[in-house]
């Protein structure tokens, strides 16, 4: 049972997580040492019954009781070594059970879900995309800032000095290496398409010397080198 509720990475958890919240909105989260993690999980199948089957979640609807999923996935080792297990359990707004007794339960269409430098955003889908809604992860609002401005320093740094090799080793070093969600890809090329401005501004008009911001890669066609925080 552990093994089909903890992701190989964070990456594939915040999928999960995003494909789940549609029809389990309600959540708790935390984070568990390593060795404790088959504990937790026994524990949420005793009391909660996360290991049930579709047919089983179903059921469970018709009878007026809620459905619980568990999601979970390593994070790296602190800097003492230690390995820790994130995790969030995922309940459907209907009905009721023991989870809405026992657990201090959010709401993420209220109270976003965090993991790292990621929230996960209901958001609107321009109509030219075929309008409707979207669960999607995001960088934090403080989080964009910071590299949203470090990246347009890079690019005025390097625009009036000629050289952009600081600028692409960091693109390609450390932003263009976050996952693609949709979310993050989007703030991404916003990032990128200001970054190309400045750079035009202060270049002479050279040629943008980095990836183009409308032919960044998508999550599905994208493959992260080390899982990010």
């Amino acid at each position: 049972m552990s093994m089909k509720v903890l992701y190989p990475s964070q990456v594939e958890a915040q999928r999960a997580i995003s494909k789940a919240v549609h029809t389990n909105p309600l959540y708790v989260m935390g984070d568990v040492p390593i060795e404790k993690w088959e504990r937790l999980v026994e524990k949420f199948v005793v009391r909660y019954e996360v290991d049930i089957s579709p047919a089983a979640r179903q059921h469970r609807k018709r009878k007026g009781r809620c459905s619980s999923r568990l999601i979970g996935a390593r994070l790296p080792p602190d800097a003492s070594g230690r390995e820790k297990i994130r995790w969030v359990l995922l309940v459907t707004r209907s009905g009721k059970g023991a989870v809405k007794e026992q657990e201090a339960l959010q709401d993420a269409h209220k109270d976003r879900i965090t993991w790292g430098d990621y929230v996960l955003m209901h958001l609107t889908r321009p109509r030219k995309h075929g309008g409707g809604s979207r669960w999607t992860w995001c960088l934090a609002p403080q989080v964009e800032k910071l590299e949203a401005n470090y990246v347009t320093a890079l690019a005025q740094a390097a625009g009036r000095s000629g050289d952009p090799s600081r600028m692409r080793s960091y693109l390609k070093g450390s932003l263009l290496r976050r996952p693609m969600h949709s979310g993050v890809r989007t703030q991404v090329a916003k990032m990128l398409r200001r970054a190309k401005r400045v750079w035009l501004k202060h270049s002479n008009g050279q040629p943008w010397p980095a990836s183009s911001p409308d032919n960044l890669p998508w999550l599905g066609t994208f493959k992260a080198q080390t899982d990010q925080p």
